[in-house]
């Protein structure tokens, strides 16, 4: 039985259009988890472009004729890099929520206490872990990832291979980017920061006044208790903060998008 394609050209651009697709669904939450097999993200990357394909292939179309059936792999490699670059930047909004766990693991005292997630690849404490989750229960719950979806498909009108310039035309966007996800992750740290500078100097003049007393062994355990039980009465204020900065930085990221 002889298998042939209606037109190679279509098909070419489908091509194209699955690679930035799938280059972008590798890094967003969950789909980079490695404990998703592999082929249920080439699956769901496939579904995504063959739906999304009718509305784009006059554009696809046009460059694979722009530059020919023959030099094809000069589009699937800018289309690839075009989806990590993208994907990367929607990764590096959740990683600061990441960095803010370190950040509060580190101030209360949890430092030494981490541990091997097989699903990640890497080393995590309990409070990296804890708000991650907790975060991408409220984006796929608040349907957050709608105006992601929509950045992606904008992009191919914005970002493509007759305008490659523009995103060598930009680097302060991502200075500013990485910038303010540093001031982020900070901001969402400060009130244990604070506390936990405010304990250091409590026991510092302790250790001046009582120097019996072993200032080191107390200081951790009321630093782990404080702490917790300042995140506990912040909770609820910290993840709505968390939240609104996420849903900030999508903005800012699909502003990118659409205006290059």
């Amino acid at each position: 039985m002889n298998v042939a394609l209606g037109d190679p050209v279509v098909f070419l651009a489908f091509w194209i259009s699955f690679a930035r697709w799938t280059a972008v669904l590798m890094q967003i939450p969950l789909f980079d988890n490695v404990s998703v097999p592999g082929i249920v993200k080439i699956l769901t990357s496939f579904l995504i472009s063959f739906a999304f394909f009718p509305h784009l292939q006059g554009t696809l179309v046009a460059e694979v004729r722009t530059v020919g059936t023959e030099n094809i792999w000069i589009l699937i490699m800018f289309h690839t890099t075009a989806g990590l670059i993208i994907g990367f930047l929607v990764k590096c909004i959740m990683s600061l929520f990441i960095a803010t766990g370190s950040i509060l693991t580190q101030q209360i005292g949890f430092a030494s206490v981490s541990y091997f997630d097989p699903t990640q690849g890497q080393q995590v404490g309990p409070f990296e872990r804890l708000i991650e989750w907790t975060m991408i229960i409220l984006v796929l719950s608040s349907g957050a990832l709608v105006p992601m979806f929509r950045g992606v498909f904008q992009s191919f009108y914005s970002v493509n291979f007759a305008h490659a310039d523009k995103l060598l035309k930009t680097p302060e966007y991502f200075v500013l980017f990485f910038k303010s996800a540093f001031s982020a992750a900070v901001l969402l740290a400060g009130p244990l920061i604070f506390a936990n500078l405010l304990m250091n100097l409590v026991f510092g003049i302790v250790a001046r006044t009582v120097p019996q007393m072993n200032v080191l062994m107390v200081s951790f355990v009321v630093n782990i208790g404080l702490g917790l039980l300042l995140f506990l009465g912040i909770a609820e204020e910290f993840f709505q903060v968390s939240f609104d900065l996420y849903v900030e930085k999508l903005g800012e990221w699909f502003q990118f998008l659409t205006n290059n």
